[in-house]
C-alpha cells in the first residue's frame, strides 16, 4: 500500500511540474494568424523586439513587444486581450466605434496608454492615469481610480 501511495505522489508531482506554465520566444509568422493581422494594420512600420508564446494546462497566449516598449497580449486564437505602452499613445483605431465616439468627445485629443479586454468589459487608461471603464458592446459604464 506504501508502495502504490509513493507512485501516486510521484506522479502528481510531476504532472504538477508539467503542469507550470513554459514559454519560447518564437517567429512572428508563428502567431495566429488573427494576431499577424492586428500587428501589421495598427502596428506597421514599428520594429519587433520579440514574440514569445507562454503555454499551461489552461490556455496559450501571445505577446508581441516593440522596440519602442509598446506591447500587445493576444489570446490562443489571436484576439487582442491587452494593448499598452508607458511611454508613446497607443493606435485607437482597432477600439470600437462606440469608444472612439465617447473618448473623442469627452476626453479630446486623448493619448491611449493601455487597453484591456475582459471576458464583460474593456478597460482603457489614458496617458493622464484616467481609467474608463466600458461594457463589451463599448457602451460607457464609468470612470474607475
Amino acid at each position: 500500500m506504501k508502495k502504490a501511495f509513493l507512485l501516486i505522489t510521484i506522479l502528481m508531482c510531476g504532472f504538477a511540474l508539467r503542469a507550470e506554465s513554459s514559454h519560447r520566444i518564437i517567429a512572428f509568422e508563428e502567431l495566429p494568424a488573427k494576431a499577424q493581422e492586428f500587428v501589421t494594420t495598427y502596428f506597421n512600420g514599428l520594429t519587433i523586439r520579440f514574440v514569445r508564446m507562454e503555454v499551461d494546462v489552461t490556455k496559450t497566449e501571445y505577446t508581441v513587444r516593440f522596440e519602442n516598449g509598446m506591447e500587445v497580449e493576444f489570446n490562443s486564437f489571436g484576439d487582442w486581450d491587452e494593448v499598452e505602452s508607458h511611454s508613446e499613445c497607443l493606435p485607437s483605431g482597432f477600439l470600437q466605434k462606440e469608444i472612439l465616439d465617447f473618448l473623442n468627445q469627452n476626453h479630446d485629443g486623448f493619448c491611449l496608454h493601455e487597453v484591456a479586454r475582459g471576458k464583460h468589459k474593456i478597460e482603457v487608461e489614458l496617458a493622464n492615469g484616467l481609467e474608463i471603464i466600458f461594457n463589451k458592446n463599448g457602451e460607457f459604464l464609468r470612470y474607475d481610480d
